[in-house]
């Protein structure tokens, strides 16, 4: 696996601008949704800003999309866990209906806390280039960056020493791991050119696997990771839970190259 993270800039700029004048964003063949809430959690080290053109998206398929409220996600994960649940219960109020959680990279583990902690409000989580099945492994520049943030979170509240870590023995790092509830369905979106997360830890073998692909940052602007989700929320492929699926030519989402 190559972790050199470089080009992942370039590919995020490549990414949108092939995004924004595609089919699936400007005039996606179906509209699913219904007024259903949609949470959008960001990655680490990103907040509600990287998820933006995504929402707007959603909401033009007929959701009614929330920002998490995330300025920059370097909080202990334990800690965003329990802010995240009040916003969950924010938004049940003011829908009265249970939500879809997207999440990103470390959103998308928090996204799985979500569902395994709230199975009644939460009715589907869909992960994005997320680390989800042990043994996890992610790029090392990672776990460097949360080792230098544990004086901010310290700064914040109390955290146990392996906060950030892959030994935290938190109830997030055990629940984001953990069984996760049959009555909550899930779909992991994952790239093999992700360099960041070593795409065989975003394979759920229990949910829906779906291959993209594309460097991790810029999965959030990704036409086919746009077109995979299409396919979830509209309740497509449930006959592939458990295996990896291939969206279109050679094992990946989508449309060809040269749509729009």
């Amino acid at each position: 696996m190559n972790w050199h993270p470089a080009p992942a800039y370039p590919d995020y700029v490549w990414q949108l601008s092939h995004l924004l004048p595609s089919a699936i964003y400007r005039a996606p063949p179906l509209s699913p949704g219904t007024g259903e809430p949609i949470l959008l959690i960001p990655g680490f080290l990103a907040g509600d800003w990287t998820l933006r053109v995504m929402a707007g998206w959603l909401n033009r398929l007929g959701y009614q999309s929330y920002l998490s409220g995330i300025d920059w996600n370097v909080d202990c994960p334990n800690r965003t866990g329990e802010l995240l649940g009040w916003r969950v219960d924010h938004i049940l109020q003011e829908t009265g209906q249970s939500l879809t959680v997207i999440g990103h990279s470390l959103g998308g583990m928090l996204a799985r806390f979500l569902g395994a902690t709230y199975p009644t409000k939460i009715s589907s989580v869909i992960a994005i280039g997320a680390p989800l099945t042990p043994p996890v492994k992610v790029n090392p520049i990672v776990l460097v960056a949360s080792h230098v943030l544990y004086p901010i979170r310290r700064v914040r509240g109390r955290v146990p020493a392996e906060c950030g870590s892959l030994e935290c023995s938190c109830q997030f790092q055990q629940t984001a791991f953990g069984p996760f509830p049959s009555r909550v369905n899930f779909a992991s979106i994952f790239s093999k050119d992700d360099e960041i997360v070593a795409w065989h830890s975003s394979l759920d073998p229990e949910g829906q696997n779906l291959e993209v692909p594309g460097r991790h940052l810029g999965l959030i602007v990704n036409r086919y990771v746009y077109q995979a989700l299409l396919q979830v929320l509209s309740g497509e492929g449930d006959e592939s839970v458990g295996t990896e699926v291939p969206l279109g030519a050679n094992g990946q989402a989508g449309e060809d190259d040269d749509t729009g």
